[in-house]
């Protein structure tokens, strides 16, 4: 007998599927099981991930580490696919319709009389220091050197 012989003789099996009360028509049942479980598509509740039942029950729902976010806009879950946890933190929107649909009629920034007129000024000021340092930069290139550094050859 090889050392890749079946660790079971044919009577032996046969006894273990009389004492199970297991038939060859019973293995192909489980075996259309498994298929079937493992096709079967679940989300998890913490998450929001999607995937088939064996992994998803190894990985998540009891073994869950992620916490979900809702969606501001929708109260929908945010889902977490391609995100990194620290991007997964600040997110508010589940997609950019619902980013869209919260920001419409709303202004951007409130402008009041008194913040017009601080960037009316802010503008000036920064106009005039412009014109300040091109007028010096003007002066000091009339009065500057010769720009060659070397001398030109005669031959």
């Amino acid at each position: 007998m090889s050392e890749y012989a079946c660790r079971y003789d044919d009577e032996d099996l046969n006894k273990l599927f009389d004492q199970y009360g297991l038939t060859d028509y019973d293995t192909e049942i489980s075996r259309q099981e498994a298929i079937k479980r493992n096709t079967e598509i679940v989300e998890c509740d913490k998450c929001g991930v999607t995937g088939n039942y064996p992994n998803m029950m190894r990985w998540h729902f009891e073994n869950c580490k992620s916490t979900v976010r809702y969606c501001d806009h929708c109260n929908s879950v945010i889902p977490r696919q391609g995100i990194k946890e620290t991007q997964y933190r600040v997110k508010k929107y589940c997609n950019r319709s619902c980013y869209m649909a919260s920001k419409k009629g709303k202004l951007a920034i409130n402008m009041t009389p008194e913040i017009k007129q601080k960037l009316r000024d802010h503008a000036y000021n920064r106009s005039q220091e412009t014109l300040k340092l091109i007028g010096e930069n003007s002066a000091k290139a009339r009065t500057g050197k010769k720009r060659g550094k070397y001398k030109k050859r005669t031959i």
